[in-house]
């Protein structure tokens, strides 16, 4: 990461240059997890993003620059008029990364969102035997609770999605999404996964969408 550091003026254009600032937190802490953690195919995703939060959290580079990961984080209104009575059942993220832009006259909050999703290439048995997991169920579960949110407005403009591929390989379980998008007859908004060199042990990918929508992707294997 270098002396990347938001006083530093790394943060002047905020919104793309703090995604950059995250996905390398995210790399880093995926590493860690992948070395540390038994994560296998019983893993939730709430566990896993519980794992990389403390693992950001912990961070040398986000004590030094301010910034903070939270996980199941409710979306509400920041108006205090518009607060609803309840908020139980308000959309929850399940990770957001907090900063500030002080490379401005005026500091400002900087969020990124994260929401996850486990993905697996093949189906399986569950280690207890008492459960059988259909790998195309969570493909669908993929589009339907992430892809298509993400579209409708449910969370944040700028939210990726974070696929946990945890059987298979990433290619395999992102065929699968994409083959379910096909049979939608939404192939052209197939998941197209690309190479960046900045971030060498993440696998990143774009999709395109009717309505103008360009979704980030970004997938972990374990």
């Amino acid at each position: 990461m270098g002396n990347i550091g938001l006083s530093g003026g790394f943060i002047s254009d905020a919104g793309l240059s703090f995604k950059m600032v995250c996905l390398h937190l995210l790399e880093m802490a995926y590493s860690e997890v992948r070395t540390t953690c038994s994560v296998d195919k019983d893993w939730t995703e709430n566990a896993i993003s519980e794992a990389l939060k403390e693992s950001i959290n912990k961070n040398d580079v986000t004590v030094r620059m301010l910034i903070t990961a939270e996980v199941e984080v409710r979306q509400l209104p920041t108006d205090l008029s518009m607060m609803p009575s309840k908020v139980d059942d308000a959309p929850r993220i399940d990770i957001k990364v907090g900063g500030f832009d002080t490379g401005k006259e005026t500091p400002s909050r900087v969020c990124y969102y994260m929401e996850a999703k486990n993905l697996y290439a093949n189906d399986f048995q569950k280690t207890n035997h008492l459960s059988y997991v259909s790998s195309t169920r969570y493909a669908k579960r993929y589009i339907s609770t992430g892809i298509d949110h993400l579209l409708s407005g449910y969370y944040p403009e700028n939210t990726m999605l974070l696929g946990y591929v945890l059987v298979g390989t990433v290619h395999a379980a992102v065929y699968k999404v994409n083959q379910n998008l096909v049979n939608d007859s939404r192939g052209t908004e197939s998941i197209k996964l690309q190479v960046y060199e900045e971030f060498p042990a993440l696998v990143l990918g774009v999709s395109a969408h009717p309505n103008g929508m360009g979704l980030d992707h970004c997938f972990l294997q374990f």
